[in-house]
């Protein structure tokens, strides 16, 4: 079993491109602006064109797109849930009764919720994915910063929260190879994760977060340990020998993306939902 090839969010994969080169707080707003339009979408056609153009960035981007899609493996099975959930639960007055099992009864809005759903999910996990394999994490922290200082004045620690918002994202492929090791150390001892029901399943992975938990604990200790010895002290007074300025590539950005827009409020006028949810 191995996890860590399915676990791209968090990777940074180095490249001169148009992409890589944009000032990292432009790709932070440009992508909270993508992942709010993902919001606003309630038809197959508008999430169609949004794909188009997120495989457009993995294309610009010279990101391997295989690399990338399969990050949305390790999602399918929260998803598929989730499409279940919204398949059998989802009863408004006007739905349709596609078919039933018991007293469950699937209708027609639940099965375009459940799968509508699911595919803003996965768009919105790919278009995360493009920035973090574009961007280092050191530029993350600096744009981030950069973008709550704003809020400094009112008592928001924009440093320490941006540096803790990058720590666990770096720490995602960490985690995830701690688990393997744990996993393959299980089944060296007998335990089989493939066999019997999807209780029994569940019931197996318990053991493994205990001590995953407590690996994760003292990864953390350890890093506060490092950063006290090296006489760390937050954001107050600290320099940066990198200053972050716009450039060509984020015209570029922000001409794309409001291009992009443009056309998606367009196909969403022009395409209305044709059941009501």
């Amino acid at each position: 079993m191995e996890l860590t090839k399915d676990i791209t969010l968090g990777v940074y994969i180095p490249r001169k491109t148009t992409v890589h080169q944009a000032d990292p707080r432009s790709k932070i707003l440009l992508t909270i602006l993508l992942i709010t339009l993902l919001f606003f979408i309630k038809t197959y056609t508008a999430y169609g064109v949004y794909a188009l153009f997120a495989l457009f960035l993995v294309w610009i981007s010279q990101i391997p797109l295989g690399y990338a899609v399969k990050g949305l493996k390790p999602m399918i099975p929260v998803l598929i849930i989730m499409w279940i959930f919204q398949l059998f639960l989802q009863k408004p007055d006007h739905a349709q009764v596609i078919f039933s099992l018991g007293f469950l009864e699937a209708t027609d809005v639940g099965l375009r919720m459940g799968t509508l759903m699911s595919i803003r999910v996965l768009l919105l996990f790919l278009i995360t994915t493009i920035l973090t394999m574009a961007t280092s994490m050191v530029e993350l922290t600096d744009g981030i910063e950069a973008l709550l200082k704003l809020f400094r004045k009112i008592g928001v620690p924009s440093h320490e929260l941006a540096m803790t918002m990058v720590i666990a994202l770096r720490f995602v492929p960490t985690l995830a190879e701690e688990m393997e090791k744990i996993v393959k150390a299980q089944m060296a001892r007998g335990v089989d994760f493939d066999r019997g029901n999807f209780i029994q399943k569940t019931a197996k992975v318990f053991p493994i977060f205990l001590p995953l938990f407590l690996n994760a604990f003292k990864r953390a200790e350890d890093l506060i340990i490092a950063m006290e010895a090296r006489n760390y002290t937050g954001g107050g007074g600290r320099t940066k020998m990198r200053q972050l300025r716009m450039g060509p590539a984020d015209t570029k950005a922000f001409a794309a993306v409001l291009l992009f827009t443009l056309i998606l409020v367009a196909v969403i006028r022009l395409f209305p939902p044709p059941i009501q949810i």
